[in-house]
């Protein structure tokens, strides 16, 4: 092989020993080893099911002969067998004990579990601590609960429920010219309703649960040719918390347009619709709250409301809330930014996927630097633009298995974003741990005052 053939498959040797000598969930061996890690839990689970264990140490035992295997056959680095070694450390299973997550209130520290009885799991001087009878494993308590017991993945104690209306306003554009929104509200229903639209991740017109009303607000602005139904993945699972989500359309530049909702000039008209069309549909949606014969009637918390949007909605979002007071909180997620970046002044929660292609990455941390107020940055490794929606368009933003999937990508979307919104908009302290400590392994987190 001459020197030019040979040059390649050095570089490729290199690089698998240098992943090879990745110390676990870290560089460029850090997707590889959570894949791998999740894997060993499901493999455990189906030879060593918890919920028939009936003594921790036989559970152990079984569990390490499974982690054993798992790096003598290749399935798992060596450099994981300490991280596996402490996943199933901290597995109740076998015993009457559960998972005790423990928080520092008011520090940076990580969280921490162990598994304990519940009555040696409680609050202390320095430590809130909450024991998590619904867990079986500390590695879920820590990385998905935060050690608040509640798994910001899984559908709250709402049902939701979806209701679409079709609103006409005029065009800014071409005043005098009638602009047809379709607005799409997600709310809370009684738990148990059905059946689920899965279009909607959501229960068609299922009347407002009214018992926790008046709920806060997110207004969600889709991304171009995108439509209000492009992130149910979310909508569906905030409204499920006790958020009523609004999502209007943004005639001329959603997917029923398409191509032609791409061009320049689409976008710019757009550009300049959007922030009417978002606060049209925020005061089409009070005057429903006010009105005792709407679904939303007594729904909507009027000072509770927040601003969020992908892509082009992020922009939106960018656009919108320095024009109204009543907008508490902003979620710009992979944000287009154009020109000088706007100094958001409220609380803020601005997300990337650090391989997105299709936005600057660079102009999305500038402005997160320019923000005031409470803000964070989460950057999501291995994911691209579309981490934000539901669809995957094959590219090199969405390649599985090199990038993350959607459910892996919208489950770090979902860890991040509840709890910003339970804290900042709903005013829950409980959600802060979410919020503080080291961030997990594949996602880089920046916090400012």
């Amino acid at each position: 092989m001459n020197a030019a053939r040979l040059f390649p498959v050095l570089l490729l040797l290199l690089a698998g020993t240098a992943r090879a000598e990745d110390a676990c969930l870290a560089g460029a061996s850090t997707l590889d080893d959570q894949r791998a890690l999740r894997a060993l839990r499901d493999a455990t689970e189906t030879a060593c099911p918890c919920a028939a264990a009936s003594r921790r140490g036989q559970y152990q035992r079984c569990a390490r002969d499974v982690a054993d295997a798992a790096i003598a056959g290749g399935m798992l680095r060596p450099e994981c067998e300490r991280n596996a070694r402490d996943v199933r450390r901290g597995a109740a299973c076998g015993t009457s004990k559960s998972p005790c997550g423990r928080y520092r209130t008011g520090h940076n520290d990580p969280v921490s579990c162990r598994v304990s009885a519940e009555t040696r799991c409680h609050d202390r001087a320095r430590f809130d601590e909450t024991s998590c009878a619904g867990q079986t494993h500390c590695a879920d308590v820590v990385d998905w609960t935060a050690g608040t017991c509640v798994d910001v993945r899984a559908k709250g104690p709402w049902e939701a429920g979806v209701h679409d209306f079709e609103l006409t306003k005029d065009s800014v554009v071409s005043p005098g010219t009638p602009r047809t929104l379709r607005i799409v509200a997600w709310y809370p229903a009684a738990p148990g309703a059905g059946p689920i639209d899965p279009q909607s991740n959501a229960v068609i017109d299922a009347p407002l649960d009214a018992g926790g009303a008046p709920y806060p607000v997110l207004l969600f602005s889709h991304g171009s040719c995108g439509y209000p139904r492009q992130s149910i993945f979310l909508t569906g699972l905030l409204a499920s918390h006790g958020f009523v989500v609004v999502a209007p359309s943004h005639p001329g530049n959603t997917l029923n347009e398409y191509p032609t909702c791409g061009t320049g000039a689409a976008q710019l008209d757009s550009y300049q619709e959007r922030p009417q069309d978002v606060l049209f549909a925020l005061d089409s949606m009070l005057a429903e709250n006010a009105d005792p014969m709407s679904i939303l009637f007594g729904g909507l918390d009027e000072n509770r409301i927040g601003m969020s949007g992908h892509s082009f909605g992020g922009l939106t979002t960018y656009l919108v809330t320095p024009l109204d007071a009543r907008i508490k909180v902003a979620v710009p997620m992979a944000p287009a930014v154009i020109g000088a970046p706007v100094a958001l002044a409220v609380p803020s929660l601005t997300m990337l996927g650090q391989i997105d292609s299709v936005v600057s990455n660079d102009a999305i941390r500038n402005a997160y630097a320019a923000a005031q107020s409470a803000k964070y940055l989460v950057e999501i490794a291995n994911a691209g633009h579309y981490a934000f929606s539901g669809a995957c368009f094959p590219s090199s933003d969405c390649n599985p298995p090199v990038t993350l999937d959607q459910t892996e990508a919208h489950e770090v979307v979902q860890r991040w974003l509840l709890p910003f919104l339970k804290t900042w908009l709903a005013g829950d302290p409980d959600y802060v741990p979410f919020l503080v400590g080291p961030a997990p392994p594949g996602v880089v987190v920046s916090r400012g005052p």
